[in-house]
């Protein structure tokens, strides 16, 4: 008689042991999504829609850019970029629309260019290449590296840039701003 009570106490141990297993794998599965959000190619599709989106909004001018706008910076006369990039700080300047987005600081000239190259790759696969062309820029103070896109009819700019060295640190800046 005991093995015979045993037996459904045991189907409901394995029972309940599955459904901890399904748990268990609900949780690993949404922890995979949250992998892939920050995955280097889920964040360069989305650093390339953020940059097509600010690419129209230049090249259409400063009433455009309102749609960029996000909540107010109360440290700064910018407003934050809306929708945001990966991996930097942005802003929209209120008084001459221009946008600014800086990265984190980098502490090796090796990731600054890996940093730098990919924001390159990124801007190229968003903006039109029958709209938007490189342009020759001489390298500002502090400038190591700069490339340069502006739109053909708009006259709209972009630069990506590296600076630094400053205290053996680099920063990655992107300016955008619609021909005033």
């Amino acid at each position: 008689m005991c093995p015979a009570r045993s037996i459904p106490a045991v189907l409901f141990l394995l029972s309940s042991l599955g459904g901890a297993n399904a748990g268990f794998a609900f949780e690993d599965d949404s922890f995979m999504a949250t992998k892939a959000e920050n995955s280097p190619e889920f964040q360069s599709s989305q650093a390339s829609n953020v940059l097509a989106q600010i690419a129209t909004a230049l090249a259409e001018g400063n009433e455009a850019m309102r749609t960029l706008r996000g909540s107010p910076d109360e440290y700064d006369q910018k407003d934050r970029l809306q929708p945001s990039l990966p991996g930097m700080t942005c802003g929209i300047d209120r008084m001459l629309s221009y946008i600014s987005c800086y990265s984190a600081v980098i502490n090796h000239e090796k990731e600054a260019e890996n940093v730098f190259m990919q924001l390159v790759d990124d801007v190229k696969a968003a903006l039109p290449s029958n709209r938007w062309r490189p342009v020759e820029v001489i390298p500002t103070l502090g400038s190591v590296r700069i490339i340069s896109y502006e739109e053909r009819e708009s006259g709209a700019r972009i630069d990506i840039q590296v600076v630094g060295p400053v205290q053996n640190s680099y920063v990655i800046s992107l300016y955008g701003w619609s021909r005033l």
